[in-house]
């Protein structure tokens, strides 16, 4: 058996999951359609660790950057399947566009067959080989394997960025960066912590994954709870996957009763890790990353106790032991 990297990929080669969108992209290249078969082996809504789906959309997303850093930002032929308002909508939305995104959102463009629609249509308009088409996939697996929040037991995680051990957490620092501990008031346990630079902050909390509960279903509640205490909530796809562009309901005087939210979360290995951004940050037409890069860099760490039903991830002050 070939040696591997933990990851279900041969040193200098592809993985599981670039292997299965490679078969997805044959399969649809070849018949013009996806069969049941493709659909499943995609396993286009799952986003706890990296499918073929996303390797699908990372490879589009590759794609397009590399066209619109040639000034190309709209196909030369129409997209089969696709009117020519939808497809700009899609692609704008998957160069990150974030004044696109939640009318992709509310139309729902970004599919698995619309998405291989697309790639079929680039690779036919790039003249790409198959062997490109191969070394496209192998990359933007290698892209998705390189992205956090990552648990601390994974031996990709990066280990040259500072972060700050908060027990349950250790998250990214950088000079002029605030940090503030939250208590539970339940407890008075520390059950979360904000990171603050400049006008926009970020709140990170991270759950034991009990159940069947999972980064989809705490968005659903979370989207329910909102729209029933008066405000609203649209499900997107941003940097981190799936999450909420969101306004809540907040203590303040008319007309400042009223705040705007991103909600991003992430499964991992028995914990689910949450992020409340607000501030200039969680305006839908930000582009600010920083948030982002916090969120994905920020590593969870589970208690000992694997028998624990406390569902709450607990932190500790940064000069305490473990």
């Amino acid at each position: 058996m070939a040696d591997g990297d933990g990851a279900g990929r041969p040193v200098g080669g592809m993985g599981e999951a670039g292997r299965a969108a490679q078969a997805v992209v044959a399969q649809y290249v070849r018949d013009g359609f996806l069969t049941p078969e493709s659909v499943a082996r995609a396993e286009f809504d799952v986003w706890d660790r990296t499918t073929p789906g996303r390797v699908l959309l990372v490879a589009v997303q590759v794609v397009l950057a590399l066209r619109q850093e040639d000034g190309r930002t709209d196909l030369g032929r129409p997209v089969p399947g696709l009117d020519a308002e939808d497809a700009r909508l899609m692609i704008r939305t998957l160069l990150r566009d974030p004044a696109a995104a939640p009318e992709t959102s509310r139309r729902d463009l970004i599919t698995l067959d619309r998405l291989l629609e697309l790639l079929a249509s680039l690779i036919a308009e790039e003249s790409l080989s198959e062997e490109a088409v191969d070394a496209l996939l192998e990359a933007a697996e290698e892209s998705c394997l390189a992205v956090g929040p990552w648990d601390e037991s994974d031996d990709r995680r990066p280990r040259d960025v500072e972060l700050t051990d908060l027990g349950g957490l250790l998250v990214p620092t950088e000079p002029g960066l605030k940090i503030e501990l939250m208590r539970s008031r339940k407890d008075g346990s520390l059950a979360g912590v904000t990171l603050m630079r400049g006008r926009t902050a970020i709140q990170l909390q991270a759950f034991r994954a009990l159940g069947d509960t999972s980064w989809a279903t705490v968005r659903a509640d979370l989207a329910r709870t909102m729209r029933s205490r008066g405000g609203s909530a649209e499900e997107r796809v941003g940097p981190a996957g799936p999450e909420l562009q969101a306004v809540v309901r907040i203590q303040g005087p008319p007309g400042k009763d009223r705040q705007t939210v991103r909600v991003l979360g992430h499964d991992g290995p028995g914990w689910i890790l949450r992020g409340f951004v607000t501030g200039l940050g969680a305006e839908p037409d930000s582009t600010e990353e920083w948030p982002y890069d916090t969120f994905q860099g920020t590593v969870v760490r589970m208690p000992a106790d694997p028998l624990s039903t406390d569902p709450l991830i607990r932190l500790r002050w940064p000069d305490q032991g473990r």
